[in-house]
């Protein structure tokens, strides 16, 4: 009897402690519920001085830049340009290389020599870079090649790539008069063509060939010859 006494009371005991935790754990959740909560701060005290730092940085480098700049340019002679022009021209102008010997007279002047001698625009343009060692002739002389053969008047009267167009379409047609199953070359022919027209249409849009102008096999055969 007294073995089972103590063990009632012992039951007891572990209810009202198993209450008294449950109660302690309400009443925790129910305080932290009513603080406030506490948003930590995006950027530290420590980041903002390093960003701070780097700003300074940035407008002292900045600053050392703008005065390298200023007492080159005092430095240099009042007379350099007068010196020599033609180099620090090419020097400055953007697209240029340093390499460039020619002068910009000189590069009309050989433009206007291989016109006289029948080359076309494209062809002169390859012949400056290959054998006088100019890239660009617009960024050298501020024109385009079309432009300054215009100036001298020494265009033909069909633009270059619309006679390269005229050239093929006679060659096809020639090998088509052999070759009458061949397919490939009679499509190569369709569309030539078609680009002639178009390029025909654009051309007396702009002034470059006459309103009466007309693609036709003959005409072009003797343009050709």
């Amino acid at each position: 009897m007294i073995l089972l006494a103590k063990k009632k009371e012992e039951l007891k005991e572990g209810r009202e402690a198993k209450r008294e935790k449950a109660s302690d754990k309400k009443a925790g959740k129910a305080a932290a519920e009513k603080k406030p909560m506490q948003r930590k701060p995006r950027v530290t005290e420590l980041e903002h001085k390093l960003a701070e730092a780097q700003e300074k940085l940035r407008q002292k480098k900045e600053k050392e830049a703008k005065k390298e700049g200023k007492e080159a340019a005092a430095e240099m002679p009042k007379h350099a340009k007068e010196v020599l022009p033609e180099k620090l021209h090419r020097e400055h102008k953007p697209g240029v290389p340093a390499w460039v010997e020619l002068h910009p007279a000189e590069a009309v002047e050989a433009m206007i020599n291989l016109a006289n001698a029948g080359h076309n625009s494209s062809e002169i343009g390859m012949l400056l870079r290959d054998q006088y060692g100019v890239p660009n002739i617009k960024a050298l002389c501020g024109k385009s090649i079309e432009e300054i053969l215009a100036e001298h008047k020494l265009l033909p009267d069909i633009p270059s790539d619309l006679m390269n167009l005229i050239k093929r379409s006679v060659t096809l047609n020639r090998h088509l008069a052999k070759n009458r199953k061949d397919f490939t070359a009679k499509r190569g022919l369709q569309l030539s063509v078609a680009k002639i027209r178009n390029l025909v249409t654009y051309y007396k849009r702009k002034g470059k060939l006459p309103m009466d102008w007309h693609y036709s096999e003959e005409t072009v055969a003797l343009l050709v010859k």
